[in-house]
């Protein structure tokens, strides 16, 4: 019975770990497409802004339009991944791995991974550089970046266009 009960939660570890893989390997894959697309249009529309204003505000607006795209995309990716946690934190708070502190046992890494954040982000720094950044928050700052690109990239076509008649 003990041994049935073993296999069991393994096998929903293993369901539960394939399930997390997946998308945070889909998170970064579709990070990366986003990022190569972006600096694709971008080097688009500097190439195009002087002979062609309105193939540039077309770019500007395509890149504008796929940060927010990208941004929903890892929003929900990142839900998935999310799930995936809570179920293995979930099994771990099952394991028989107990520690004499309050804190999670080192071998319950997702456990243990999110407490260790949590005291590292209650740091209080003024230093940029010294504070504790989640993937989403990079990701959002370079889809901020492209998507404020795009925004100066309309702005910057519309005065070309405007100057050209």
């Amino acid at each position: 019975m003990v041994d049935d009960k073993n296999n069991n939660n393994e096998s929903l570890r293993q369901y539960i770990w394939n399930y997390f893989q997946v998308h945070a390997a889909q998170r970064l894959t579709t990070f990366n497409f986003y990022i190569l697309i972006s600096t694709l249009i971008a080097t688009g529309f500097l190439i195009v802004i002087k002979d062609m204003p309105i193939l540039a505000l077309l770019l500007s607006v395509v890149l504008i339009l796929l940060s927010f795209v990208f941004w929903k995309l890892d929003a929900r990716n990142k839900q998935l991944i999310r799930i995936a946690e809570a179920g293995l934190k979930y099994l771990e708070s099952k394991d028989e791995i107990a520690d004499k502190t309050r804190e999670p046992h080192i071998l319950n890494i997702f456990s243990y991974e999110e407490a260790q954040t949590k005291e590292l982000r209650s740091k209080k720094t003024k230093w940029i550089w010294n504070k504790v950044f989640t993937y989403s928050t990079c990701f959002n700052i370079v889809f901020i970046v492209f998507a404020v690109l795009g925004l100066f990239g309309v702005i910057f076509s519309v005065i070309t266009l405007i100057s050209q008649t």
